[in-house]
């Protein structure tokens, strides 16, 4: 039996919920940060450069 009720389905629900549970919020704001900290260095690089 395959489907929802089977329990391959319910062993991928499971897994889903388990394996990454903060992806979708931690995903995100990390990338907006890497962004934020690469733009913040390139602006002051001339000032730690002789």
């Amino acid at each position: 039996m395959l489907g929802k009720g089977s329990d391959a389905h319910a062993a991928a629900v499971v897994g889903d919920t388990v394996g990454d549970p903060f992806k979708d919020t931690a995903g995100p704001s990390l990338h907006v940060l890497v962004k934020l900290l690469a733009t913040i260095t390139l602006v002051l690089a001339p000032l730690f450069i002789r």
